[in-house]
């Protein structure tokens, strides 16, 4: 099969890309590298330096007589999107909707798009199901949401098979530290290099934590069982950022100071979210354990240090 992997240099995208090689598939990525690495794009990958909103992008699309496409380019950075919604908005609606009518005018055969529990905003049950009604509290949230109600369209109006797939905390090797998501790789990069890292708030905001591994093995499933749809990727546990701190501290084998600073604006208190639904359609379960993934993770840290 040839698939298309946009984002594909950067910490998720990458994984996926290297399963879907790995399954033998044809795999070109694009990504413009404001946020991936070159580093990260797997051997046997071809690689086009586009930006997603770009008629570069369309063009590309619309001529490669792509069978799927793995949709993972985004602007990330909740607090960025509030400071700067209409840039949110632009990558993650915009982008994704050329990315949307590009597909339907050229027939590809399946999409899939990452999305996030983000879109939920409050969870007002635990864990929560696919069912959750989605109130998104910060612009990250809403632009995420956009896209999902233009899959939706693309899916009822079109005929077109996209799976969405809402993450929960991803986490793992190639996570970015220098962003402001991703509180394993940045506790890691501060702790490693020693700095003090800021937890926001109290520590006990809890938090559903998804090892990369575990994401890119469901990318495969959505993908083999073409799934159409709205599925939630994550465990079905909580851990606090205390919690982690006191697993980095094992990994490490330190006891390193943290500080706490003001809790970010429209951060929820927890996330948890069931992935039954995914299970049942696919078989998939997640296989790493937190502890396990911390560990894996501080070593490829290490190992870059």
């Amino acid at each position: 099969m040839k698939i298309l992997v946009t984002g594909g240099a950067g910490f998720i995208g990458s994984h996926i890309a290297e399963s879907y090689l790995a399954a033998g598939h044809h795999v070109e990525i694009v990504d413009d590298l404001s946020m991936g690495s070159i580093d990260n794009l797997p051997s046997g990958a071809i690689f086009h330096k586009i930006d997603i909103r770009s008629e570069a992008f369309s063009d590309l699309i619309r001529e490669g007589a792509f069978d799927a496409i793995n949709h993972h380019a985004a602007h990330m950075e909740l607090r960025v999107s509030v400071d700067k919604p209409m840039h949110d908005a632009d990558i993650n609606v915009l982008g994704s909707v050329r990315l949307f009518e590009s597909a339907r005018r050229a027939g590809v055969g399946h999409i899939i798009v990452a999305s996030t529990v983000a879109v939920l905003g409050e969870f007002r049950t635990i864990p929560a199901t696919e069912e959750h009604p989605t109130q998104p509290i910060a612009p990250y949230g809403v632009s995420k949401r956009s896209m999902e109600l233009y899959a939706d369209y693309y899916r009822i109006t079109h005929g077109m098979s996209i799976s969405t797939l809402r993450y929960t905390n991803v986490y793992g090797p190639r996570q970015n530290p220098n962003g402001e998501s991703g509180v394993i790789a940045i506790f890691l990069e501060r702790f490693l290099n020693g700095r003090v890292p800021t937890i926001h708030g109290d520590g006990t905001q809890e938090r559903d934590y998804v090892h990369v591994h575990d994401v890119a093995r469901a990318n495969r499933a959505a993908l083999e069982h073409r799934l159409n749809g709205v599925f939630h990727v994550c465990t079905n546990t909580a851990a606090s950022v205390n919690d982690v701190v006191r697993h980095l501290h094992t990994a490490l084998g330190t006891d390193a100071a943290v500080e706490h600073g003001p809790a970010k604006a429209g951060d929820p208190a927890r996330t948890r979210a069931s992935h039954a639904k995914f299970t049942d359609a696919t078989g998939w379960e997640p296989e790493v354990t937190l502890e396990q993934g911390i560990l894996s993770t501080t070593a490829w840290f290490r190992q870059r240090t």
